[in-house]
């Protein structure tokens, strides 16, 4: 038997769009402004955490801050290179055209983020991104924060990811989870998975 939500939340990089490119050329403006020969394939492998967290993984803390300003400027700046994945979109508004919530549980900044759901147009119950008053993924405050503010039931809360670190957020947070195959990254090989995001409504519906 289907499970019932009342609400799924999405990752948003790798799930809702493809920000491949515009990450790679943020981080080559990083590379050049601060003399970094770390490659972009070592800094994409981390990504799903917070920023903060990923130049502490990289052993870049000290310059984070500097960092994070110039390659968020890029990022904006390019935001043209930014693709979303039509068949998810058309999922979020087929949810939401049955009564079922939809959120986005992100590591992005919430500047960036709002400026990206800003120009793909879509509206959302709740968005949720990283700050200082809470841990990032893969620990499950964020997206215990997002169904506080829905006031839903993890356990009628769906995740839809694209990393490991997803997951282990989800599983954390008490609610389920599905591994978005079209996405960045790979995880356990016993996770429910979709191999496109039509799928999920097959899932769920």
């Amino acid at each position: 038997m289907k499970k019932k939500y009342k609400l799924i939340l999405f990752d948003l990089d790798g799930v809702i769009i493809d920000s491949k490119k515009n990450m790679e050329i943020s981080w080559s403006a990083v590379q050049i402004a601060f003399k970094i020969d770390i490659p972009f394939d070592k800094y994409f492998e981390l990504i799903g955490r917070p920023f903060k967290d990923i130049m502490n993984m990289l052993g870049l803390s000290s310059l984070s801050n500097d960092i994070k300003k110039v390659y968020d400027v890029v990022s904006s700046c390019r935001i043209d290179l930014i693709k979303d994945y039509n068949e998810a979109i058309d999922l979020i508004n087929k949810l939401r055209a049955k009564g079922i919530r939809v959120g986005v549980v992100t590591s992005k900044d919430e500047q960036r983020t709002l400026e990206i759901i800003k120009h793909l147009d879509i509206l959302f119950d709740v968005i949720d991104c990283p700050d200082d008053s809470i841990r990032g993924k893969p620990n499950p405050d964020q997206l215990l924060r997002a169904i506080l503010k829905c006031q839903i039931d993890p356990l009628e809360t769906l995740y839809i990811g694209d990393m490991k670190t997803d997951y282990v957020s989800a599983k954390r947070a008490g609610m389920d989870y599905v591994h978005a195959d079209w996405g960045f990254g790979d995880c356990n090989s016993d996770v429910l998975r979709a191999s496109k995001p039509s799928d999920i409504m097959d899932l769920i519906i």
